[in-house]
């Protein structure tokens, strides 16, 4: 019986199986990422509060004499345009900041005299604009003549009452809130030192957007007061540009500020 040999393989056959082994492809595990223990969080917007309260219209009244003899008849037009702007609630102001310009001019003159008997003519021109544009909203000329009465002091007198009348039926029947195209509000805003820059940068800010409204005319600060950390600003808009309230619009085209309605 033969005995068969084994066939022994050498080195190099060795090392060749040994890298076929090798190139078989391994299966790579991944570990799932952990997931995050703290969620996410947005910065809240800064809530200010606001409260708003009409504002009077500001009315610079200026009554000039045409002469020196007018001027008697000038200052009783004078007072009785500021009683009948009072009374339909416009504050009178001197000068500017104002938000409509009342001018009106007087002149008298002789219409007859006779045997001291005395007759004059007067004349009473007034023009009412929005001090923002210098656009005229109303104007009017009023020419009254008194019957005859003695002396010309009697007679000034006399004519003044009959223009007086006109021009306050004028003023109350025309220059009225509801009749002029402006509203005034003024927004008192509170926590104004949330602002990043502070309350300095919240009224630039605030100022800014606002005037940048459509039919606003003016807003400006008109008060601050430290200890309740508030700042109140008075805003002149047309009112035509918002039928459904000015308030509601601000707050709704300036999201930024994030106010909330007191």
């Amino acid at each position: 019986m033969k005995t068969h040999a084994v066939p022994r393989l050498s080195a190099v056959a060795l090392l060749a199986l040994a890298m076929v082994g090798c190139t078989t492809p391994a299966t790579v595990v991944q570990s799932p990422s952990p997931k995050p223990t703290t969620p996410i969080s947005t910065p809240e917007t800064p809530a200010y509060t606001l409260s708003e309260t009409t504002e009077a219209i500001r009315v610079a009244l200026d009554v000039a004499a045409a002469d020196d003899a007018s001027a008697d008849l000038a200052a009783g037009v004078r007072e009785t345009a500021v009683t009948a702007l009072r009374d339909r609630k416009f504050r009178l102001v001197s000068g500017d900041p104002c938000d409509l310009s009342l001018s009106m001019s007087a002149r008298q003159a002789p219409f007859d005299e006779t045997a001291g008997f005395v007759s004059l003519d007067g004349t009473v021109s007034a023009r009412l604009s929005d001090a923002a544009t210098g656009g005229v909203l109303a104007e009017k000329t009023f020419r009254g003549r008194n019957k005859a009465v003695l002396g010309t002091e009697a007679a000034t007198a006399a004519l003044s009452e009959v223009l007086r009348q006109d021009v306050a039926g004028w003023i109350n029947g025309t220059v009225t809130p509801d009749q002029i195209p402006l509203e005034a509000r003024t927004f008192r805003v509170k926590g104004v030192d949330r602002h990043p820059g502070g309350e300095s940068a919240f009224v630039n800010d605030f100022v800014r957007a606002v005037s940048g409204m459509k039919g606003v005319l003016r807003c400006e600060t008109a008060a601050r007061d430290p200890k309740q950390n508030s700042v109140t600003f008075r805003i002149l808009f047309r009112r035509a540009d918002y039928p459904q309230g000015f308030v509601h619009a601000a707050i709704a085209e300036n999201p930024q500020f994030g106010l909330v309605l007191e």
